[in-house]
């Protein structure tokens, strides 16, 4: 017994070993394709090519690329990979690890690198799930012992993803909390996953926060009560978000096979020349949280990346392609908190509180809304941007924010997914 339970923490290090490696590859790789295309779009621009309608066929073939891919080799790759992730943890789903792993790689590095308002981390944890279900393989391991090995591996693709090893656990124990197998052993692994490969990542890449910005004091306690009060219009964004997601994919899966191509060409042609006009209104949303906590954009222009990137999620995980909804809320839930301060400051109510104390908390209350994992949200964004003080404020904000949707018909976002995902299966299954 000994000896059995000393091998699943030996393999549970090797596959943090794995993760890391690819996961950091994975990052390092949408970074230099990205810089690539914006320094030849750029020079394009300079010499008085059209800049914008070259980039936005570059786009419009790599986001159709990725969407033929999938559709023909691994049609389990679509979209963020967190539902299909539950899913087989439920038994319900099977993940099939030699076609999923190179198509959610390539391709989702291909549609990331195109700028489409998607995040990394569904793809990862994806990827880092789907290794560990190989590792569980070729160790001829029992399907119990394998879900832990899977959930490890999607654990230690959030901490690759964003630097945040903690974050990763409590993610499996929140987020999956319905599908995991909770033993010390199975918890175990979780951890020495998670910290392996956030090891990894930090020699490869280096252990600077994934958001820098200014560390902030503990905020004044006048001002605590300010952001309950914000977590529950946060709460209603992430309402708002859930609905419109689920109603944009209800929409199109009744479109032809012919009419989704069309549009797939279309969202990538329409990113692709945005992407040369208004760099800050697509990509997954690093990028823009950054810009907004360091040039503070005024109220008019924070209204317009809102609605931009809010309609613009939701259309580009219409397409199917590889690429996550965890980057673009954090994004989102940035935005609104900035917008939200600059409104407080036109009432001239001041508490003592700073923009990016509400960026942070925004972040963290738009996705533990949507997700309906408030200390998954709270550890996340305090790991991300290294403000340890703001963990008290920050998870007021996450848990009014998950009330507000607790206390509505609607569920977390990937469980929807999940139930959408396995009624097209049942679909799927009929007609052939």
């Amino acid at each position: 017994m000994r000896k059995k339970i000393l091998m699943l923490y030996v393999v549970s290090f090797v596959l943090g070993i794995v993760v890391g490696l690819v996961g950091s590859t994975f990052r390092l790789s949408i970074d230099v394709l990205s810089n690539l295309l914006d320094n030849f779009f750029q020079s394009l621009s300079i010499h008085g090519w059209p800049a914008a309608f070259i980039s936005g066929l570059v786009s419009m073939v790599l986001v159709y690329a990725a969407y033929f891919a999938v559709k023909q080799y691994a049609p389990e790759a679509s979209g963020s990979g967190v539902p299909e992730i539950e899913g087989t943890l439920l038994h319900l789903k099977t993940i099939f690890w030699r076609r999923v792993l190179p198509v959610k790689f390539f391709f989702g590095m291909l549609v990331l690198s195109a700028k489409m308002i998607l995040g990394r981390e569904g793809p990862t944890i994806h990827i880092g799930g789907s290794l560990g279900e190989m590792l569980g393989s070729l160790f001829n391991l029992s399907r119990r012992r394998k879900d832990s090995l899977i959930a490890a591996g999607a654990a230690a693709g959030l901490a690759v993803a964003f630097n945040a090893p903690l974050a990763g656990v409590i993610f499996v124990l929140e987020e999956m909390r319905n599908q995991f197998n909770y033993s010390f052993t199975s918890f175990s692994m979780v951890v020495i996953c998670c910290i392996t490969a956030t090891v990894i990542l930090d020699l490869i890449i280096g252990p600077q926060p994934t958001i820098p910005m200014n560390v902030f004091e503990f905020p004044h306690l006048d001002s605590l009560w300010l952001f309950a009060l914000f977590g529950i219009v946060v709460g209603f964004v992430g309402l708002l978000f859930n609905l419109s997601l689920i109603r944009t994919l209800t929409f199109l899966d009744k479109l032809t096979s012919r009419q989704k191509s069309y549009y797939v060409l279309a969202v990538g042609f329409l990113i692709g020349a945005l992407a040369v006009h208004h760099p800050e209104a697509v990509g997954g949303g690093m990028n823009i949280i950054h810009q907004a906590l360091t040039l503070a954009p005024g109220f008019g222009f924070l209204c317009f990346l809102l609605v931009a990137r809010f309609i613009g999620t939701m259309v580009c995980y219409g397409t199917s392609v590889p690429g996550g909804i965890f980057a673009p809320i954090l994004s989102l839930g940035t935005l609104l908190g900035l917008a939200i301060f600059q409104i407080l400051e036109m009432l001239h109510i001041d508490f003592l509180t700073q923009p990016g104390m509400f960026a942070v908390a925004g972040m963290a209350a738009l996705f533990a809304s949507s997700t309906r994992a408030p200390i998954t949200g709270a550890v996340l964004v305090v790991e991300m941007t290294h403000n340890y003080y703001l963990i008290f404020p920050v998870m007021m904000a996450c848990i009014t924010a998950t009330i507000v949707l607790q206390l509505t018909p609607n569920g977390p976002i990937y469980e929807q997914l999940l139930d959408r995902s396995l009624r097209l299966d049942k679909k799927k299954t009929a007609s052939s």
